[in-house]
């Protein structure tokens, strides 16, 4: 059984006791119980760079089900409004590096006995990809880690019995731990967040602004599984066709650009929604889903949904042709066939080369 690293800095006096215990395992000794095994595989892989963006996709027909046999050249995919070449990557046999963010804080306590089968759960969605998994439990902040580990019956413990936290939520100050631990994996790794909570933050520190750039930067996809149901997505906000701007001159003598996108109004609506429907949000900049729950039995139906659409999603990759800083909105729509539904990360963000000089 693998023993859980005490994250927070304050000490409830109704959890003394667990603290106490939990202080005994150094997070130097909780890394040591998993060594990088000496042949890990190494093919298929993608080589995830600053350059390389890597775009998740769900497609459904008119019906909803679920379309698997597209191929490259049905895609089109535009960043900033520019077309861009694409690539279909092969995953089915791609490592992933995983983390689960466990809310234990705030409405989270009435939901302890759906949590109780979580592992199995992710036994069968992880099937017989090579996989390591991390679980971080938060309330108004990250309490403990079960650091990364191949065997899922090591956090059995943390899912079965949970520590219940105080009354906050802190999602994206989770989110922001678990893209810590992500970004940490094998850059040859598929990365994916499992956020298991509420749909709005109560009480995070972590800014909205610089969850999107650390999320944008690290090609990670989040799947978010919540208590209440989703009732707005900001899907619309990047799948409508962008303003374009008036024309603009570079200099007084320079040449006047045409298409140019204003960027302010995906960027800004991303950072309002987050705040107010955060994990829906989140998910969808990501390329993952936010599927709703109110059971123990809907807990599962959503994660055998979610397995199955992991299984069946798509992963493209580009290089951007422009190399601009900051926030990129992203639209995938499919060329070759109408009706189609499409499901897709909708930004990253570009670093700055020069910031790290």
């Amino acid at each position: 059984m693998q023993n859980a690293t005490d994250l927070s800095t304050r000490r409830p006096p109704a959890r003394e006791a667990c603290v106490l215990l939990l202080a005994l395992t150094l997070p130097i000794a909780a890394l040591s119980q998993n060594p990088a095994p000496a042949n890990a595989p190494t093919s298929p892989s993608i080589t995830t760079t600053s350059t390389l963006v890597i775009v998740p996709a769900l497609v459904r027909d008119a019906s909803g089900q679920l379309l698997h046999t597209l191929h490259a050249s049905d895609f089109q995919l535009t960043d900033n409004g520019v077309a861009q070449h694409i690539s279909l990557e092969d995953t089915e046999h791609q490592p992933l590096s995983v983390v689960v963010l466990l809310q234990t804080g705030g409405a989270a306590a009435r939901q302890f006995p759906s949590y109780a089968k979580l592992g199995t759960m992710l036994s069968y969605m992880m099937g017989d990809v090579p996989h390591h998994i991390a679980m971080v439990s938060f309330d108004s902040q990250p309490e403990y880690l079960w650091d990364f580990t191949k065997n899922i019956a090591d956090l059995e413990d943390g899912f079965a019995h949970p520590d219940s936290g105080d009354s906050g939520a802190a999602i994206l100050d989770a989110v922001n731990k678990g893209i810590d631990l992500l970004r940490q994996q094998p850059p040859e790794t598929r990365r994916i967040l499992i956020l298991v909570s509420q749909t709005h933050d109560d009480g995070s520190r972590a800014r909205a602004e610089d969850i999107i750039r650390s999320l944008g930067e690290n090609n990670i996809t989040i799947e978010c599984l919540t208590f209440f149901p989703e009732k707005a997505w900001l899907k619309d906000q990047f799948t409508k066709p962008l303003n374009e701007n008036p024309l603009y001159q570079l200099g007084p003598n320079g040449p006047w650009l045409l298409h140019t996108i204003n960027l302010s109004g995906p960027l800004s609506m991303a950072i309002k929604a987050m705040r107010t429907d955060t994990s829906a949000t989140i998910a969808t900049l990501s390329g993952g889903e936010s599927l709703p729950f109110t059971s123990k039995a809907e807990l599962e139906q959503q994660f055998t949904l979610l397995a199955n659409h992991f299984a069946s999603s798509y992963t493209l990759s580009f290089r951007p042709s422009s190399k601009q800083p900051g926030f990129h909105s992203l639209q995938l729509r499919i060329a070759s066939q109408a009706g189609l539904q499409v499901s897709a990360r909708s930004s990253y963000w570009a670093s700055d080369p020069s910031a790290t000089k």
